[in-house]
């Protein structure tokens, strides 16, 4: 199953937790680097990627990131979990 969706332009998504150096001391990150959807230079190269030429557009250009998730806080619909937050992973 696939799934499209247009999310906010001020959104911040975080990458998955890459794998832990051998012998490294202390509690394992949650969350990889952030991917800050007004800032490019945060996004890195694509996992896929298309252009097409439309009639009424111009070019049309579609990327997407893999495994990218937002990181839950206990405001909204969190606010009354009580226990450490999951960490939703994307594909």
């Amino acid at each position: 199953m696939q799934v499209l969706a247009r999310m906010r332009s001020d959104r911040v998504l975080r990458r998955a937790v890459p794998p832990r150096l051998p012998h490294t001391q202390g509690r394992p990150p949650r969350h990889g680097s952030e991917f800050v959807f007004g800032q490019p230079d945060t996004w890195g190269t694509p996992n896929t990627e298309t252009v097409t030429d439309t009639r009424l557009y111009g070019t049309a250009r579609a990327r997407s990131w893999d495994r990218l998730h937002p990181k839950l806080t206990h405001r909204s619909s969190w606010a009354t979990a009580d226990d450490i937050l999951p960490s939703l992973k994307g594909r």
